[in-house]
């Protein structure tokens, strides 16, 4: 029995050592070498593919991790401020993610265009995430009354899509249209 728990924590030791070197890599290159990540993980290539078949499969799960990393800050910013300052805060921090991980970004794309799935996923996630903002935000007239989840998701998309020099001020402007009473200036 303790022979099968050592073998299973030593494998989920080398998938997070696996998704850590794809992270590094694939936010550098979209076109990162597996065998590279393998071997900056400390494992075989036969290890990468037991774990991850398809170079597809290595970066959906890379994305999603990166992606929980983003999500799992969203309760914590609803705890230290106003609805729709956490939400802002969160725009925030996905430029963050985009502009230090734009080799990831651009290999999700190429696995969305040929599969679809990692999108799909990684919007519930958003979604969940933001949820609780947005209602809150609605509740305490800080946002718009009208305003949906989807509202925000479509307006992160287009954040997502902008030019990197332009998409804080993009988020910026987003951000006010989504408020009941548009700030003058951003906060911070």
């Amino acid at each position: 029995m303790q022979a099968t728990k050592r073998v299973r924590s030593d494998a989920q030791q080398n998938r997070d050592d696996l998704l850590a070197a794809a992270v590094r890599a694939f936010a550098k290159d979209p076109h990162a070498s597996l065998e590279g990540i393998a071997r900056d993980a400390g494992v075989g290539i036969g290890t990468l593919y037991r774990h991850y078949p398809t170079r597809e499969a290595l970066v959906e799960a890379a994305y999603r991790t990166e992606i929980k990393k983003l999500c799992d800050l969203a309760p914590g910013l609803l705890r230290r401020h106003p609805p729709d300052v956490a939400l802002e805060r969160f725009l925030d921090r996905f430029v963050d993610h985009m502009e230090s991980k734009r080799g990831m970004i651009e290999a999700i794309r190429a696995v969305i265009a040929s599969a679809g799935t990692a999108e799909s996923e990684s919007l519930a996630m958003v979604t969940a995430a933001i949820t609780p903002l947005v209602e809150a935000g609605k509740d305490q007239g800080l946002l718009r009354a009208d305003v949906t989840v989807r509202d925000f998701v479509i307006a992160k998309g287009a954040v997502a899509m902008a030019r990197p020099e332009n998409a804080r001020r993009l988020a910026h402007l987003l951000m006010d249209g989504l408020r009941a009473h548009p700030k003058s200036r951003r906060s911070r």
